[in-house]
C-alpha cells in the first residue's frame, strides 16, 4: 500500500501540493519559508521587530490551515483503513 506524501519531493513540491489540496496559497508558504530563512541568519536579531510582525501576519493563515489538514488526514486514514 502506498500512502500519499511519503518521500515526496522538495519543500517547494510539498508547498505546491498543499496549495493543490486547497489548504493554503503557495505564496503564503513560500513567504513563511523565506521568513524561516531570515530567522536562521545570525544578523536576524537586528530585524526582530520586522520578523515578529511578519510572523503575526502569517499566524491566521496557519491557524486556518490546521482544520483543513486534520480533515484531509482523517479522510486519508479512513481511505486506507483495513
Amino acid at each position: 500500500m502506498k500512502i500519499e506524501l511519503i518521500g515526496g519531493g522538495s519543500l517547494l513540491d510539498r508547498i505546491y501540493r498543499a496549495e493543490k489540496r486547497g489548504w493554503v496559497e503557495a505564496a503564503q508558504l513560500i513567504r513563511a519559508r523565506e521568513l524561516r530563512n531570515l530567522v536562521a541568519q545570525e544578523y536576524a536579531t537586528e530585524k526582530m521587530p520586522e520578523i515578529h510582525a511578519a510572523v503575526a501576519a502569517l499566524a491566521p493563515t496557519f491557524l486556518a490551515t490546521v482544520p483543513q489538514v486534520i480533515a484531509y488526514a482523517d479522510g486519508t486514514l479512513r481511505k486506507y483503513a483495513t
